[in-house]
């Protein structure tokens, strides 16, 4: 546990802490292993944090127009935020060898998104004319490539300024159309990602409430794509109200509704 992200006092609880969550490692799709903690009791007993987060359907546009974009991915995310000591007690999470503490911010806290979110709107103001970020997914845009070359060099300088740092891996520079929360943008167009409408046309008929949220979760990504989309989608979301069953009772006028979430 030599994360500098973790602090311990060796196998015994830090001084004062009340707190205790449990860990759990979930493998990645590139087949390393994500350190995560529970944070549910935490976060039930959290008052939340209000603040906006961007909306996609208007950073997809204005990403769409560009000629040239270009992301950044700031490495570690939440991890380049420093807690506060009364923050740092309500992290602790237990190991095998004892109770430990972030002295960052962790994944998983029901505040996390939006204290980040808070950090790159401040981080990118003034430029939101040529720069926009989800979370840590910083994208800048332009309609040529002496612009771009000088709204990417103003972005880095921020970044620098900030103290943070980028996964270079993961950055992609100076593109014409590129992957973009789930969709293919640039030059004028806005696309779904084909893998995602396979999975949609591919996707079983639910059996149970939660099949069909999970469904509906994936579709209504896609539903500037799909004409009339509320009107389609709703005898699937009546299904997910409280006072439905959770084996969902599967109609005709389901399956249409079905059948017709595909983006066109």
């Amino acid at each position: 546990m030599g994360d500098p992200g973790y602090a311990t006092d060796g196998c015994n609880p830090p001084p004062g802490s009340a707190w205790a969550s449990p860990v759990v490692l979930v493998p990645k799709p590139d087949g390393e292993i994500r350190f995560c903690v529970d944070y549910r009791k935490l976060n039930a007993v959290t008052r939340p944090d209000n603040y906006p987060m961007p909306r996609t359907d208007e950073l997809l546009e204005k990403l769409g127009r560009a000629q040239f974009i270009s992301t950044l991915d700031l490495t570690k995310g939440y991890w380049q935020v420093s807690l506060d000591e009364s923050a740092k007690e309500r992290s602790a999470f237990i190991t095998h060898v004892g109770l430990y503490e972030f002295n960052v911010l962790p994944f998983g806290l029901q505040k996390a998104p939006a204290t980040f979110q808070k950090l790159v709107d401040g981080l990118l103001a003034g430029l939101g004319e040529y720069a926009v970020a989800y979370l840590y997914d910083v994208a800048i845009f332009s309609d040529s490539w002496a612009e771009h070359l000088e709204h990417l060099q103003k972005v880095l300088e921020r970044i620098r300024e900030a103290g943070l740092t980028v996964k270079t891996k993961k950055c992609q520079i100076g593109l014409n159309r590129m992957t973009y929360l789930l969709h293919q943008v640039g030059q004028g167009t806005i696309n779904p990602l084909q893998a995602k409408v396979d999975a949609i046309q591919k996707w079983p008929v639910p059996k149970s409430k939660k099949q069909v949220q999970s469904f509906l979760g994936l579709a209504g990504y896609y539903k500037r794509f799909v004409p009339q989309y509320s009107q389609i989608a709703a005898p699937l979301t009546d299904l997910t109200k409280k006072k439905q069953p959770n084996a969902v009772q599967w109609t005709e006028e389901c399956q249409k509704a079905f059948n017709q979430h595909r983006p066109v």
